[in-house]
């Protein structure tokens, strides 16, 4: 069994028991404090608000095709109203995040601070109000393991709970810009995340001095409290658009790491999937048989370092590759280049059509035909995809690349459908 699938069953049944069985109910949150802001304003709160980034308007260029094609539970906002990115500091502060669907940042009175938590609903997929969090169903706790210092939070939910790479990437990693500009970088002494055993998370924490010793877990602290606890606000904040600052601190960040890779990579990239269980290419011989005469060469991107990722993407002109976690490297293309995404019918999201936006680089989407579609929505986001080599050739055209000299073998439109 996929070892995520498992962690998955292991943390729901275990919630389903912890909401049946009393325990430590002392440690259960008293009431919300909606806003961090507030809260810092509160005589003996213990409690320090920084607002790093002012809130603004963020705006979403998307056809009206590509919103259409859209799964329901993602369509894109055209417009988003952005709340101010701030980082809350707390005394005494607890964080209790024993599941994927929320985050509970406690302060020292016992209250939830709700901008600063995160609470997700996966059947209308988006984030509800802080009082709604689990936590409060809760009746069963774990007491929590003190640690002495300051702890920075980057826990996100969500996907980056599941070890996702893409969310780790652009929903977590991105809040140490917010700890910076706040001034607290060196302040920090631990850096709590969901599993430090994953690579890309030692990876990407070490190219940024952070070492193994000084990175905690939600596998050993599911409950913590810290003498002070560092928590940024989500990137996205309660919406959806990733704000452009996150792709100029990754670029800026592991600008370094980028550069000291020697490898030359090729500047028209095809990204495979064989290495993944989902959402592969069903002919993926006869797309490549199309793009090798253009000169494309085929990549792996599991077979890479973090920094060669970046250089992979740092360096490509044109990109062709399906849905995938490893796209969160389009953050680090250059203005110009050209990613060609391909979609299964039953997931079309658009979350790489708006990290595209927010970096300047043209964003093509080829959605392959419907398959049969399923009662499960989860299992039906996750299903091969057959391209349209035909339709793949357009796009390549589209993007300025030259026809080849010599004609690709067998691509007839009709021998693709």
């Amino acid at each position: 069994m996929d070892k995520d699938i498992l962690k998955r069953i292991q943390r729901r049944s275990g919630r389903m028991l912890r909401e049946l069985v009393p325990y430590n109910l002392r440690y259960r949150p008293v009431g919300v404090h909606p806003s961090s802001q507030q809260l810092g304003t509160q005589p003996g709160s213990r409690a320090i608000y920084q607002e790093v980034i002012p809130a603004h308007v963020s705006q979403l260029e998307v056809s009206d095709e590509f919103y259409g094609l859209c799964v329901d539970y993602d369509k894109p906002q055209r417009s988003e109203q952005v709340v101010p990115a701030f980082v809350l500091t707390l005394e005494q502060g607890r964080v209790y995040a024993d599941n994927f669907d929320s985050v509970a940042v406690i302060a020292a009175d016992g209250r939830l601070v709700g901008d600063a938590s995160f609470q997700f609903a996966k059947k209308a997929w988006g984030l509800i109000q802080p009082e709604d969090n689990n936590i409060f169903r809760q009746r069963y706790f774990l007491p929590p393991v003190p640690v002495a210092g300051t702890v920075c939070s980057l826990l996100s939910g969500g996907g980056a709970g599941t070890g996702n790479y893409s969310h780790w990437l652009l929903d977590s990693l991105p809040r140490l810009h917010l700890v910076r500009e706040a001034g607290l970088w060196d302040s920090i002494d631990y850096f709590l995340v969901y599993d430090r055993n994953n690579g890309f998370v030692r990876e990407t924490l070490g190219l940024l001095g952070v070492a193994p010793e000084r990175i905690i877990d939600v596998q050993t602290h599911r409950h913590l409290q810290a003498d002070r606890l560092v928590v940024p606000s989500a990137v996205r904040g309660r919406g959806r658009h990733f704000p452009r600052w996150t792709f100029e601190f990754m670029r800026t960040a592991y600008d370094e790491a980028r550069r000291q890779v020697t490898r030359a990579f090729n500047p028209l990239v095809y990204i495979n999937r064989r290495d993944a269980a989902v959402r592969r290419i069903t002919n993926e011989d006869k797309m490549q048989d199309l793009l090798r005469p253009y000169g494309f060469e085929t990549y792996q991107l599991s077979e890479l370092s973090f920094a060669e990722k970046a250089a992979l993407f740092a360096q490509a002109r044109v990109i062709v590759s399906p849905v995938g976690a490893g796209l969160a490297g389009i953050g680090f293309c250059k203005p110009g280049a050209v990613l060609i995404e391909l979609l299964p019918h039953h997931f079309v999201v658009p979350d790489f059509l708006e990290v595209s936006s927010r970096v300047d680089v043209m964003h093509l989407p080829l959605v392959s035909a419907p398959a049969a579609a399923g009662a499960n929505a989860y299992a039906d986001r996750l299903e091969d995809l057959t391209v349209d080599v035909a339709a793949l050739r357009q796009l390549l055209h589209h993007s300025g690349l030259a026809v080849p000299t010599a004609a690709p073998p067998v691509i007839a439109a009709e021998a693709v459908a």
